[in-house]
């Protein structure tokens, strides 16, 4: 049994930012939040504590990639992550040939049964699919586009062996809804993205899908009469919206318009990061294929966007300077809690008693750490 305690300047509880905070935790669990007087090994942090962020969507960091589906890479990827400011992400896979997708949803399953919890990484909540049910590429090649049928459904939760926590398929691709249900009923989340159309969006909605992947992006317009998918995804009150908060995915403009809809309750931030996340700029690879890291920008050959470089520290610096009425209260709510609850990961989230001890320090210097695990 470990038993820490900190004292922090201010901590982001679940409905107020309380000041004079002591935080106690045993083997990794809050055991108690409280002003109380703090012991003579209590840990001191200055600056604001929130819950640990979670990276819903993280393709590869530290100048590896989740696709190399090696212990070495998965672990690289898991310290660059808690680097970047989250305790916790899902390792992300895209869409490819469908056996050799297969076999690479089975190592990082293997490796995420296998980890165990380590100073400085992330932690692997599950897997996230990002196609190949999909319509519309955006840096995906749309030869290993299929059908979500029923059997393929079966075959991807088979090699996920349980880790499968995400799936991104497009609302229009024929069998989705009926997929998202058959995920659903696996305990599998499902969002709505790479599709520039709105047909089966409703569908897919009533089916059980309760986000979107990266709003706006592969999304096709927004335009006032042709309402698309990130229309509907605005105006459906079941559906949250993530977010790839760099100021190039989406301009800051679009960023403060989307918060003003979606609010506190329903705006996710992700990185979508690549290999060349806390790196410097230069060439990496995606699922294989070529990549450019540019002025922190990382595009395919064709110059289409790949992912990105960001860190959700950068992403969480950005979207407070985006959305400027947005607070660290808010902050907890988009980069911990709202991207936790939707992949039903219940012990994460808030700090609050019997929640994981995992938080991410707003220093008073500017600086965004990782503490606890």
């Amino acid at each position: 049994m470990i038993a820490t305690e900190w004292i922090v300047d201010r901590a982001a509880l679940p409905h107020v930012v309380q000041a004079g905070s002591r935080i106690a935790a045993i083997s990794g669990r809050i055991v108690a939040v409280d002003q109380t007087a703090a012991g003579s090994g209590a840990h001191r942090l200055r600056g604001t504590l929130l819950p640990g962020f979670v990276d819903l969507q993280c393709n590869g960091a530290g100048g590896r990639s989740v696709d190399e589906g090696t212990t070495e890479a998965l672990d690289t990827i898991a310290a660059a992550v808690w680097r970047g400011g989250a305790c916790a992400f899902l390792p992300t896979l895209i869409s490819a040939p469908w056996s050799v997708l297969l076999e690479r949803v089975e190592s990082v399953a293997a490796w995420i049964d296998g980890w165990k919890p380590t100073p400085g990484a992330a932690e692997p909540l599950g897997l996230h699919m990002e196609g190949p049910f999909l319509t519309a590429p955006g840096a995906h090649d749309p030869d290993h586009f299929v059908d979500p049928t029923p059997a393929r459904v079966q075959e991807l939760l088979d090699a996920g062996r349980g880790r499968l926590r995400l799936v991104t398929l497009a609302n229009a691709r024929p069998g989705a809804a009926a997929a998202v249900r058959l995920f659903a009923e696996a305990g599998v989340a499902c969002a709505l993205g790479h599709c520039d159309s709105a047909v089966g969006f409703a569908d897919c909605v009533a089916a059980g899908a309760r986000a979107v992947t990266h709003l706006f992006n592969v999304m096709g317009p927004l335009h006032h009469r042709e309402v698309g998918p990130a229309a509907l995804a605005l105006d459906d009150a079941r559906v949250s919206c993530p977010l790839i908060c760099d100021g190039v995915h989406v301009d800051p403009v679009m960023v403060r318009n989307a918060f003003a809809i979606l609010g506190p309750d329903r705006t996710v931030l992700v990185t979508d990061s690549v290999a060349a996340a806390g790196m410097p700029d230069g060439e990496y690879h995606l699922s294989g294929v070529r990549v450019v890291a540019e002025n922190g920008v990382v595009r395919d050959t064709r110059g289409r966007l790949a992912g990105s470089a960001l860190s959700m520290a950068m992403a969480a610096q950005n979207f407070l300077r985006f959305a400027p009425r947005a607070g660290v209260w808010t902050l907890a709510r988009v980069a911990s809690t709202n991207p936790a609850r939707l992949v039903g990961a219940n012990d994460r989230g808030t700090i609050a008693v019997g929640q994981r001890a995992a938080f991410t320090l707003l220093g008073d210097d500017g600086s965004v750490t990782c503490v606890g695990g």
